[in-house]
């Protein structure tokens, strides 16, 4: 080999003598001059310590609820546990003592949130938490200051939406002080799984429904249901009533509600005394639910083709099963919130099924008004033009005066805390599996902006932007097809909010403000659009809550109105004796719904 020498290839003794001249030569002061620049070293980070024990064994976790059926599932437990483990705080104050934790988001006042991904742990043993390198909303794990009340949870769950879970493991609530300035210790103990789901009860006046889809089924290569709860009508199960045949109302639960919403509405819509107000119809509540969140019956990669399947295979099982009229003019679809977007765009998709649409409250129908977003021109969704930050959530507090309780960047934040795959079960993750093409290396749908900065991605939003009702509308308008604006005018009824607390109500002002368009264009044309019984209403000063109830008034007389105009209102008169040859007019009806029975 050879020699090493000095970057100076002096001889060594040279370089020795050479250092030696250089130290005498410096004067006294130099040495603390160069000692007083050195750098300072940054202080150690402070390591806390977050530790969770897996104290129930794998097996314990396995038995959980099948989705479809709710019956156990047959899999064979596994010897380790894979899945998301999170912790969630709270402050330990009065406020908070009601509620869990777990049952983050809280969108009125977003809390810390902390998260890491674990692989094959088995049963016993420890997960430590790094506080530097864990997925966090809020402040970092080592800057928490306060007392707050903790607890973890094992997301091990791929078949049902969100971190809640049957089969999750899930600790107790800790109550613990944390300081920025200290070390911190923490040790939880996942103790017990989350309960699977109740069977819906049977006395509960709604017939449960679980139909097969084939369709669904063969895209995702596994037995895949529809579900939905149906309630009958007063005089459904008596032969001698004046009606056998049934128009049909469609009702779309808004986001994170099931076909167990029935249960609350089958009294009121089962009482003799409110045929006046209620219209008379079998009322079924769809479940829009899938591993994403709702699933808005929208066709997608993700979620498969359950809009076709609810057409094309649920629709006519339905229809033969409970005695509907099997016409377009009898099939009416509703929806609050997320279930009224899913509403109009069932209407417009399928307007050889569905004759009627009554929305409230529908998500973003026009996306130049994504909440506070215009999709097609910003290029931040976390950030406005004018740099402040994109409000998500708001709150009343005076007849001009709002407050921003979430913004869209921590909320989109969370989500990527609970499930940076996408599979969070909360709003985005959502729209993003109704409209997002799959993004094969996240292994889920395609993201609508950069997680870390907001940047838009032109590329989601071009796939979005054909689910965009408006745009929609519009550019078949300009073609020369006026079909779509033609049923928005006849056939949808749409309410909102002028204060609408997710802002909602932008987007619905700009949808009308295009039909005033379409309209005078259509005047023009010569061809003009009919005036009703369609419309849309903007009320003043309520929010997206206190306009439900509202819109549930203004919808059942548009009903009863829509069913009277094409006969289906009143029953047609029926042979009583020939129906039932012991029927006399003199003799009581046993047959009639007293208090209405469920039978299948």
């Amino acid at each position: 080999m050879p020699e090493f020498r000095t970057r100076s290839h002096l001889p060594r003794r040279a370089a020795t003598i050479a250092a030696c001249a250089l130290a005498i030569a410096l004067p006294a002061w130099a040495g603390d001059a160069f000692a007083q620049d050195a750098p300072t070293p940054p202080p150690a980070p402070k390591l806390d310590r977050f530790r969770v024990k897996i104290d129930l064994p794998p097996a314990a976790a396995a038995t959980t609820a099948s989705p479809e059926s709710g019956q156990i599932d047959s899999t064979p437990a596994p010897a380790s546990l894979s899945g998301r483990l999170i912790l969630f705080f709270t402050p330990d104050s009065p406020r908070w003592a009601d509620r869990a934790p777990i049952d983050a988001p809280f969108f009125e006042k977003p809390q810390p949130l902390a998260a890491i991904s674990v692989d094959r742990v088995e049963g016993g043993a420890f997960i430590e938490i790094d506080p530097i390198r864990a997925d966090a909303f809020g402040d970092p794990l080592r800057s928490l200051n306060g007392t707050f009340r903790v607890q973890a949870l094992l997301d091990l769950d791929n078949t049902v939406r969100g971190h809640l879970a049957p089969g999750n493991l899930v600790s107790e609530i800790v109550s613990v002080e944390l300081a920025s300035d200290r070390v911190d210790s923490l040790d939880l103990v996942l103790s017990k799984a989350i309960a699977a789901d109740p069977a819906p009860p049977e006395d509960s006046g709604v017939v449960w429904v679980e139909r097969r889809s084939d369709l669904l089924s063969r895209h995702f290569g596994r037995p895949t249901v529809l579900r939905a709860g149906v309630v009958v009508p007063y005089g459904y199960h008596d032969l001698a009533f004046d009606r056998r045949f049934w128009p049909s109302v469609y009702v779309v639960p808004g986001f994170g509600g099931t076909r167990l919403s029935a249960i609350a509405a089958a009294p009121a819509l089962q009482e003799p005394d409110a045929r006046a107000a209620v219209p008379q119809a079998v009322w079924i509540y769809l479940d829009a639910e899938t591993i994403w969140g709702h699933h808005g019956f929208c066709d997608s990669e993700s979620n498969g083709p359950v809009g076709r399947a609810l057409v094309e295979e649920f629709i006519p099982f339905l229809e033969e099963r409970f005695r509907l009229v099997a016409r377009t003019e009898a099939r009416l679809v509703t929806g609050h919130s997320s279930g009224g977007w899913t509403a109009m765009h069932l209407a417009l998709d399928h307007p050889e099924t569905f004759g009627a649409c009554f929305a409230s409250a529908p998500d973003p129908v026009d996306f130049t008004a994504f909440q506070k977003t215009d999709l097609y021109r910003d290029r931040s969704l976390f950030a406005m033009q004018d740099g402040r930050a994109t409000p998500s959530y708001r709150g009343i507090l005076g007849p001009e005066e709002d407050r921003v309780f979430m913004n869209v960047e921590d909320e989109y934040a969370v989500e990527q805390v609970l499930d940076p795959t996408g599979r969070s079960g909360q709003q985005w993750s959502a729209w993003e599996a109704m409209w997002s093409p799959v993004d094969a290396a996240r292994a889920g749908p395609r993201r609508i902006c950069d997680p870390a900065t907001g940047a838009i991605d032109l590329e989601t939003v071009a796939a979005w932007s054909r689910h965009d009702i408006a745009r929609r509308i519009d550019a078949a308008f300009a073609s020369g097809d006026d079909t779509l604006a033609r049923i928005l005018a006849e056939r949808v009824r749409l309410v909102v909010g002028s204060r609408d607390s997710y802002y909602l109500n932008e987007a619905v002002a700009r949808l009308r403000a295009r039909l005033d368009g379409w309209r005078a264009r259509a005047e023009e044309r010569g061809a003009p659009l009919p005036n009703g019984p369609g419309f849309i209403e903007i009320l003043d000063g309520l929010t997206h809550d206190t306009a439900y109830p509202v819109a549930q008034l203004r919808f059942h007389r548009a009903m009863q109105d829509h069913l009277r105009a094409h006969g289906l209102a009143s029953a047609p008169s029926v042979d009583r004796a020939r129906v039932d040859p012991a029927w006399s007019e003199s003799a009581p009806s046993p047959g009639r719904d007293a208090r209405p029975r469920v039978r299948p």
